[in-house]
């Protein structure tokens, strides 16, 4: 008896592996035994887009492979990987095809772009909330004609919600530690070849600055990124070079101040007057970099919002940002700096003016004025020379 009990219990085994391999995609990768229509949740970028075709059953692979996934209407260069036969309400059957929904490229190819940017750029915008909205899916043939559906409309969920926590919290951090550091070290600050000067009183770095700038805009980009498309993203060779150029740009304005011994006296520091000053104001070398820099910032993170991919800047935009940092490099070599006069004493704060009043970044105002006393000593020795004689 047992034996019997044992040859039923493993007849019912190979029955129902059969009957599971009917249902489950095989080499084809359709399945030929029609199931109750699918109902999916929503959806977010990674998962499996479900849709069911109106009144056509699966196809052979090689045909559903050739099915293309829409995006109200726009292409996303996504391919069905499989099919299965589904029952409607009214007992036909009909074929769902899967898609899985991930991006190939970064950033997309020009003809996936609007579809992706629907989809992950801009998730303030359009129906539903910033983290679940409705959108309208659709499959179109190998000619690139549209396909009636079942129903199409699906709920899409830009990230989860832990997730913009978590990427929130990291970047807000990263602000807050350099804020306290711009506040409690020189990481902003002028430094010169030596310095004893108190850090409240030492003026702002344009090189500095920038670089501070555009590594807050490189690290929320990347956060943002992960946060929309689910995954690491690859940073592009546009960011590193904007992150090469700049590096490049403090080095070599910290090998100037190092090569002329430059001294930056104590000074009350006034943040955009310090970025833009030489020793006669505003200097038209470092106006033009400012203005590149933060024009080239936020047209970078524009990009990244729209499209939630590293933007591919053109090689000009980059030669412009070099060539304006060389010319930088270049001006700020011959600016007149101050020099230690042999056997004077340091200043002291006290002896030091605490302000400019035309705003001249303090140390070139008095690199010139030390000029314009010299000059002066040998016109009033000329003067007495004639005078005697």
């Amino acid at each position: 008896m047992k034996a019997i009990y044992g040859l039923l219990a493993m007849l019912f085994l190979v029955v129902a592996s059969l009957a599971n391999a009917a249902d489950a995609p095989g080499a084809t990768g359709t399945s030929t035994r029609p199931v109750t229509l699918y109902r999916p949740g929503p959806v977010a970028l990674g998962d499996i887009v479900a849709v069911t075709i109106k009144k056509q059953p699966c196809q052979s692979l090689p045909v559903v492979q050739k099915y293309s996934l829409l995006v109200n209407g726009a292409y996303t260069g996504i391919a069905a990987q499989g099919c299965r036969n589904v029952v409607l309400p009214d007992g036909s059957t009909a074929g769902q095809l899967q898609f899985l929904l991930r991006k190939d490229s970064d950033p997309p190819a020009p003809e996936t772009a609007a579809a992706w940017r629907t989809l992950i750029g801009e998730p303030w915008q359009g129906p539903g909330t910033p983290t679940e909205r409705e959108i309208a899916f659709g499959v179109s043939d190998e000619a690139g004609n549209e396909i009636p559906l079942v129903d199409g409309t699906q709920t899409f969920r830009w990230s989860p919600v832990w997730k913009m926590i978590a990427g929130g919290a990291v970047f807000v951090v990263v602000i807050f530690v350099f804020v306290l550091l711009a506040r409690k070290t020189a990481l902003l600050r002028d430094v010169g070849s030596t310095t004893s000067v108190p850090l409240d009183q030492r003026t702002f770095s344009l090189a500095r600055t920038q670089m501070a700038w555009w590594t807050l805009i490189i690290v929320g980009s990347y956060i943002y990124e992960w946060l929309a498309s689910g995954v690491m993203p690859p940073l592009s060779a546009q960011a590193l070079a904007l992150m090469g150029i700049y590096s490049v740009l403090t080095v070599g304005s910290r090998s100037v101040d190092l090569a002329r011994d430059t001294q930056f006296p104590p000074s009350a520091p006034h943040f955009f007057s310090d970025l833009v000053s030489d020793e006669s104001g505003v200097a038209i070398h470092r106006l033009q970099m400012l203005i590149f820099t933060v024009i080239v910032g936020l047209m970078f993170v524009y990009q990244v919002l729209t499209t939630v991919s590293m933007p591919a800047l053109e090689p000009y935009t980059l030669a412009v940002i070099g060539i304006s940092g060389a010319t930088y490099i270049g001006l700020k070599s011959t600016e007149p700096q101050p020099k230690p006069v042999d056997g004077a004493q340091p200043a002291t704060p006290a002896d030091t003016p605490a302000s400019n009043s035309n705003g001249i970044k303090t140390g070139y105002a008095e690199g010139d004025a030390t000029q314009q006393a010299g000059a002066q000593e040998v016109e009033d020795d000329v003067k007495a020379a004639y005078s005697a004689g």
